[in-house]
């Protein structure tokens, strides 16, 4: 029995040691990949902003619900 669970435990550790020196060879294209996410990110974000900002203006939109509205009770 403690020889089994000496090979689970020597097995689990390898599998620790290897996962860490994949993670150490690929740590260049990881940062590259969190820079790109990055810039996605921001650039989602700008256009966002810039969509709020050309869109219909507060005063006109209100001045469309009161014509709607005064329209309506006429008829």
């Amino acid at each position: 029995m403690g020889v089994g669970m000496a090979t689970v435990m020597l097995f689990l550790m390898l599998m620790i040691a290897c996962i860490e020196w994949v993670k150490h060879l690929n740590r260049n294209a990881t940062a590259l990949e969190q820079q790109a996410q990055k810039a996605r990110r921001k650039s989602n974000t700008t256009p966002a902003t810039q969509q709020a900002k050309s869109a219909v203006p507060v005063d006109v939109f209100a001045a469309a619900i009161t014509a709607f509205e005064a329209d309506k009770k006429t008829t």
